[in-house]
């Protein structure tokens, strides 16, 4: 049985996506996808576009055989938190061979040599990047030049500015340090640029579809870029179920800068950002415009826009440390499964480390105080996200694994 995984989030699931599932059954011959997925909130510091449920359902109906999702705590980290974590979480069910992901350079032996030779100087590169911020510049451009101080070359460095690159890059170094038997493979990213705003033909990037989705009608246009298998589907949800979208979050955000005067307590805020967010943000307006009158040169718009979502998710940098510092392992649930996966599921249960839940709720896996108080964060991020399908769209979603 060769099993592949895909960390993903499928913010939508789109043709790329598709494709990308496709080869990986093509070239490795995989028997079982597993597509380790976000939940309701991704990397970039926001909510998913569509909650978890129906991205899932999408995936199933496309290739992937088994859906897990990705904690809270990992999906809304910064690049190397994402990728350490969804690395640990994949190592630990003892059944992936290989992990598939994209790339713009598509040379898995380029990257490989990258990886490992960054790999080696991690305590060095980490360090220098800290050096380099305290300049003032941003995180793209101190990671870059700690990349040139370290030995790498320009081109080098202009191959890392893509972000499937880099993401790739962070998931060779997570596989490496972790000493994991886990295979990478990388399949090139097709057509699209992973920022562009355009639809582009059958394969556009999810942040078009997202963008085209925020504006009201808009599913006609996206449609073509997603597999046409899921146009009812989509049809019958869509002003239903979504489009969930950033700013639908403004007032619980603003709530939340007017009622606490530092946010140094909070999960990935400096004391110089707790300063600027309470001098700069403005109560009552959009969560996308706090981010605007916050960002500058050397704060992104994903800094901030994660910081934010810390904030407002109540995830604290105590809890954060309690369980790195810990050691132990997270958790995780299966979100949905295609009926003939049954081999599969039944082999993770037999070889899974970490402890099993379902609904957000512990199964019969006892659960530590570190777990638990992990997990209750992610319990209060969800019902928050539901709340916001009921006021906006006057939905309750029943909790159910996804069986196809």
């Amino acid at each position: 049985m060769k099993t592949a995984a895909i960390i993903c989030e499928y913010n939508p699931f789109h043709n790329g996506h598709l494709y990308h599932i496709e080869k990986t059954k093509r070239i490795l011959g995989a028997d079982y996808i597993i597509a380790l997925m976000s939940g309701n909130y991704v990397q970039r510091g926001g909510p998913a576009v569509m909650e978890k449920k129906l991205r899932t359902k999408m995936a199933l109906m496309n290739g992937a055989d088994l859906v897990l999702e990705l904690p809270l705590w990992f999906s809304a980290g910064s690049a190397p938190y994402f990728a350490d974590g969804s690395i640990a979480l994949l190592d630990s069910l003892g059944v992936v061979d290989i992990l598939s992901f994209g790339s713009e350079c598509g040379s898995l032996s380029r990257l490989l040599s990258l990886g490992n030779f960054l790999a080696d100087r991690e305590q060095d590169l980490t360090e220098q990047i800290k050096l380099l911020l305290k300049t003032g510049i941003s995180y793209p451009k101190a990671r870059e030049n700690a990349f040139l101080s370290l030995g790498c070359s320009k081109s080098d460095t202009e191959v890392l500015k893509e972000p499937n690159n880099l993401l790739g890059l962070e998931y060779i170094m997570a596989l490496k340090r972790r000493n994991s038997s886990i295979r990478p493979f990388c399949i090139p990213r097709k057509h699209s640029s992973h920022h562009s705003l355009d639809l582009s033909g059958d394969i556009s990037s999810a942040s078009a579809i997202r963008s085209r989705l925020a504006v009201y009608d808009g599913l006609n246009k996206a449609l073509g870029s997603v597999p046409e298998n899921l146009h009812p589907l989509l049809r019958n949800t869509y002003q239903r179920q979504f489009p969930v979208l950033l700013d639908d979050f403004s007032d619980l955000l603003s709530y939340k800068l007017c009622t606490e005067s530092s946010f140094e307590d909070y999960w990935d805020i400096s004391g110089d950002l707790s300063d600027r967010i309470r001098n700069m943000t403005v109560p009552g307006q959009p969560f996308s415009c706090q981010i605007e009158a916050v960002k500058n040169k050397s704060l992104t718009w994903s800094r901030i826009s994660r910081g934010f979502l810390h904030i407002l998710l109540n995830m604290k940098q105590s809890c954060n440390d309690r369980y790195v510092n810990s050691g132990q392992p997270l958790y995780f649930q299966i979100l949905g499964f295609r009926k003939d996966a049954s081999v599969l599921i039944r082999e993770i249960k037999n070889n899974k480390q970490w402890p099993m839940v379902r609904h957000l709720r512990p199964l019969e896996d006892p659960l530590t105080n570190v777990q638990e108080q992990m997990l209750f964060t992610e319990q209060k991020a969800d019902a928050l996200y539901q709340m916001i399908l009921r006021a906006k769209f006057k939905t309750k979603l029943k909790e159910e694994q996804i069986i196809i």
